[in-house]
């Protein structure tokens, strides 16, 4: 045989063997808590939560120190989540709203793969054309100790192990996308009995009284109640087979229901846990700063499953930073919030880089009110909370500040993330800031008509 006939053979075999060991798609979990803040985890550094299975997690995955929502508000966040578009440009801006007629989600580019999708408990998108999900209820039934005022109970985990058991039975040639979106820690939290209000650590955004501390242990519960959630997910995957051949995903809709948190563009409602587990991909124990958005999981799920995220999403796909590759991904992310039915009607829009967040408050002269600050009938909790703040401002300067900066809001704000990751100090009109402010002025006006989000 002629030596250039023998590298032809060669190549041959050689292509062959690199096609019959190019990558099984992956199954896909993405387990989505419910205003879940960024940094009540034992992995981001709190040290008083109980979080044992994020934590694992982490240990067996990468964590991102840098995970924003691009919305506050439960079903815009996750209709980012699931389409890569804006919610200027899929329509839903505000909650308990629809997106477009015409979209896709994740729902049909994984199903175009060959993908079985599920979205199994809670699911606050419409419509279900767009969604076009297996929707599986997996939810637990009320239980009369726990009254769940907003809320169902919370993810059925038996029902995910049943689904899971039949699933590797008779499809188990079929790559699985399984969203399992959880109901816990979204108010009504469950009573505490886990933590000792007086040890846990309160951020410059609360007000230190006896009833906010009730309240965040409460809170701390509720987030202790999604971390078991996970971990019995995490042992089912193991129990049948799948934890080797499964990105696993831990994030939040966006932050906790607190003042200056969800409903609001501050670090406290956009930032989010974000964990990925990938046996043999992604390094254990990893950290990176690399910022990404929602907008950026569908395609980042879509390169993952071996498809073409398409071009006309807003976001693209950081694959690159989840196996290494890649230690940076965005400059910049934007969000928005608009409302939710008749409350939080405050809209706001915003741009943030690696240091500095611009806000745009479109209705500066409305006094801010949110569910926290108006409902009523929650007992350690919302206004019963939010008048112990009240009746201490009027004798403590510091909480009257406090109360001050969450019902009124200039029409823009500037804030240095590093020196004040609380945000708590407006630099809009500091003159050592000018050439900032301009640039992100400049930064704001360009995103809103990238995205047509003209809204006011």
């Amino acid at each position: 045989m002629s030596l250039r006939r023998r590298l032809f053979c060669q190549s041959l075999v050689g292509a062959a063997i690199g096609k019959a060991a190019a990558p099984k798609p992956p199954n896909i979990v993405l387990f989505l808590a419910d205003d879940h803040g960024w940094d009540i985890a034992g992995c981001y550094g709190n040290k008083v939560i109980r979080t044992p299975h994020i934590d694992r997690l982490a240990r067996e995955g990468m964590r991102f120190t840098r995970a924003f929502a691009a919305s506050p508000t439960c079903s815009p966040s996750r209709a980012v989540l699931y389409t890569g578009l804006h919610s200027a440009r899929n329509g839903l801006m505000g909650n308990h709203a629809a997106t477009h007629e015409g979209l896709q989600s994740i729902a049909q580019y994984l199903k175009a793969l060959g993908y079985r999708t599920i979205l199994a408990n809670k699911t606050h998108v419409k419509p279900e054309s767009v969604f076009a999900f297996e929707y599986v209820k997996a939810t637990l039934p009320l239980r009369p100790d726990r009254p769940r005022k907003y809320r169902l109970e919370g993810l059925d985990t038996a029902a995910i192990d049943t689904l899971l058991a039949d699933h590797v039975k008779t499809r188990g040639g079929q790559p699985l996308c399984l969203i399992l979106a959880d109901s816990a820690p979204h108010v009504l939290w469950e009573k505490n009995r886990d933590y000792d209000p007086a040890e846990l650590p309160l951020p410059p955004i609360t007000v230190d009284t006896p009833k906010t501390r009730t309240a965040l242990a409460n809170y701390y519960q509720d987030i202790t109640t999604a971390d078991q959630h996970l971990g019995e997910v995490l042992a089912s995957l193991r129990r049948h087979g799948l934890e080797k051949d499964t990105l696993t995903i831990y994030t939040s809709d966006q932050g906790p229901e607190w003042p200056r948190s969800k409903w609001t563009l501050y670090d406290a409602g956009l930032r989010v846990p974000f964990i990925a587990r990938w046996p043999g991909r992604i390094a254990p124990g990893a950290v990176t700063e690399a910022m990404i958005s929602f907008v950026d999981v569908t395609p980042t799920l879509v390169d993952i499953a071996g498809g073409k995220p398409p071009s006309s999403l807003d976001g693209r796909s950081f694959q690159g930073v989840l196996t290494g590759k890649a230690k940076a991904f965005r400059s910049e992310i934007y969000a928005s919030h608009s409302g939710d039915g008749t409350m939080n009607i405050f809209p706001q829009r915003c741009v943030r880089d690696l240091r500095y967040k611009y806000i745009l408050n479109l209705h500066p002269e409305r006094k801010w009110t949110t569910h926290f600050t108006q409902v009523e009938g929650i007992p350690d909790s919302h206004k019963d909370v939010y008048g112990t703040w009240l009746e201490k401002a009027k004798i403590d300067a510091t909480a009257a500040r406090l109360v001050e900066m969450i019902e009124r809001h200039p029409r823009e704000e500037l804030y240095d993330t590093v020196a004040d990751p609380h945000e708590l100090t407006n630099l809009i009109d500091s003159p050592a800031a000018a050439s900032v402010v301009a640039r992100m002025r400049q930064r704001m006006g360009a995103m809103r008509t990238e995205l047509r989000d003209q809204d006011e």
